[in-house]
């Protein structure tokens, strides 16, 4: 939608507040609050005069997001054949079927029934900034167009759409995600090389400290969706950004062997620490109020396309306490366990040093010489 905070209509968002089981001395407050707001310019020293508004959430008011989200509440209830994803002003609703044409007629009335409600709330649609795609594993339907409107206007269709940070794909290999975040965590190698420099030569832990801080968290950034299903080649091009920073937090050459970068920086391998973090997050939704906790009941497929986590065989995640979980101490103990064990198995399953024909020694228990 297009400038929907800006635009929220304050005599709708009361008569709605007013709906809600709220008290009514916090219905009366919040309404004061929305209403008698004024605003005025000023221009070369020059006041214009105060103007009523009459329409909008306070910008940057920590109560904004919630009245938002008030004025959605009623938005219209999809259908069975159709999932509607909704963050603030962007809506993405999907359906699926085996038969292309089927789940665009089962999409079609619900985006009429939206344009509708939309029109009614006095908010304002843009198809132009607007997009469709179609996820297919079949190969003959990369090139099918879809033809889905709002108000009579056709919806462009995209290849690569981008949700809350995440570039999807039609065959959802996640390739393109992959590709940016490495073009984007690559940037900051940079600031890893400022700080490993002469002028400033910080300390190993420093820079180790750095990369997680900085570095890490965009190479891994929404792996619980897109980890289990790339490639082994896409885990490659993330483990070789990470091999970059290890050389330049620990020194080392570009012909040192891998492992030892790992070992001096008790930093696990790309594809170790992200089963571990999918591990946690499946452990996570042991939680029976856990929003994800229904599809560890759901039954198995007869042959699923995709792997996930919650595949009952699933080689992506380990160590998991397969009941429900109630205190959250429990859940952080276990959360704390499977990173325990995660570690224990990496050090079990080093190889020995061809050299010292043993396991390397700890970096951190050697003492420099005088």
């Amino acid at each position: 939608m297009s400038k929907a905070f800006d635009t929220v209509d304050h005599t709708i968002l009361i008569d709605k507040l007013l709906k809600t089981n709220l008290s009514p001395t916090i219905k009366k407050f919040i309404a004061n609050y929305i209403r008698g707001r004024k605003a005025q310019t000023v221009y070369n020293n020059i006041k214009s005069k105060k103007q009523n508004i009459k329409s909008g959430v306070p910008q940057g008011g920590v109560l904004s997001p919630s009245l938002f989200n008030l004025y959605l509440s009623d938005l219209p209830k999809a259908p069975s054949n159709v999932i509607i994803a909704a963050y603030a002003d962007d809506l993405t609703p999907t359906s699926s079927h085996p038969i292309i044409q089927t789940a665009t007629s089962q999409l079609q009335p619900y985006l009429n029934e939206l344009t509708e409600w939309i029109d009614k709330n006095k908010l304002t649609l843009n198809p132009d900034k607007s997009t469709t795609t179609l996820f297919s594993p079949d190969p003959g339907e990369t090139n099918t167009k879809i033809t889905l409107t709002i108000n009579n206007i056709i919806i462009p269709q995209i290849d690569h759409p981008k949700k809350l940070g995440l570039t999807f794909d039609k065959k959802l290999n996640y390739t393109e995600h992959i590709n940016k975040t490495i073009v984007k965590a690559k940037s900051t190698i940079n600031i890893l090389k400022a700080l490993s420099s002469k002028s400033w030569a910080q300390d190993k832990e420093t820079l180790t400290t750095t990369f997680k801080t900085i570095t890490r968290p965009i190479l891994e950034y929404a792996n619980s969706v897109w980890s289990p299903i790339i490639s082994n080649s896409n885990i490659k091009k993330i483990q070789t950004v990470q091999y970059s920073a290890l050389r330049i937090i620990t020194g080392c050459t570009a012909d040192t062997n891998t492992q030892h970068l790992h070992e001096e920086t008790k930093i696990l391998s790309v594809e170790e620490h992200l089963t571990l973090l999918a591990s946690q997050f499946k452990q996570k939704t042991y939680d029976p109020s856990h929003p994800l906790h229904p599809l560890l009941m759901q039954p198995p497929t007869p042959r699923p396309m995709k792997q996930n986590i919650f595949n009952q065989d699933c080689i992506y995640t380990k160590e998991i306490l397969e009941e429900p979980i109630l205190s959250t101490d429990l859940m952080n103990a276990c959360c704390k366990q499977i990173h325990t064990d995660f570690v224990q198995i990496h050090l079990a399953n080093r190889k020995p040093n061809k050299l010292l024909n043993s396991v390397p020694p700890d970096t951190s228990t050697l003492t420099k010489k005088p």
